[in-house]
């Protein structure tokens, strides 16, 4: 199964936005709309990655979670209220993690969550793992910015 243009998810997923917005839809469907619309777009961003991730945690000992570094909701959100594009929410950064560790991120994203520094939320969560960008690069979680995540991905917006 092959990948596909990030143009062409980029444009379904504006579709059903637009569908979400619609008059003609009832309450009850536009929350089919919303709910299809998440699900669709959590499978494209696992299909877009490189290697269905874009970071991954060192010593990952048994089983494996798939971390949206800037929350999905928080993601979702800005699409919706036209802060960001189809075609970026579609690469927002994912990272393999242990699954063991998956509660440390469960924090408040308000008090340590960043757009531009996204990983700094793991710091803040107490999380020491070193991360690796899938181009085998340590990641620093104090420094790298979102802007770096798309400078990897080649993505100029």
């Amino acid at each position: 199964k092959g990948r596909p243009e990030l143009k062409e998810p980029a444009q379904s997923i504006d579709h059903m936005k637009a569908d979400l917005f619609d008059d003609r839809w009832s309450q009850a469907t536009k929350k089919h709309i919303k709910t299809s619309l998440v699900l669709y777009i959590r499978s494209m961003q696992k299909q877009l990655a490189p290697m269905g991730y874009h970071y991954k945690a060192q010593d990952i000992q048994g089983k494996q979670h798939l971390e949206h570094v800037i929350p999905q909701n928080k993601i979702i959100t800005a699409y919706l209220h036209d802060k960001i594009s189809s075609e970026v929410v579609l690469q927002m950064p994912l990272c393999l993690i242990d699954d063991n560790d998956k509660h440390i991120l469960e924090g408040d994203w308000q008090t340590a969550g960043n757009w531009e520094f996204p990983f700094r939320r793991y710091i803040a969560a107490g999380y020491s793992n070193k991360i690796l960008s899938v181009n085998g690069v340590v990641v620093d979680m104090d420094t790298y910015t979102l802007s770096d995540h798309f400078q990897m991905l080649g993505y100029k917006s």
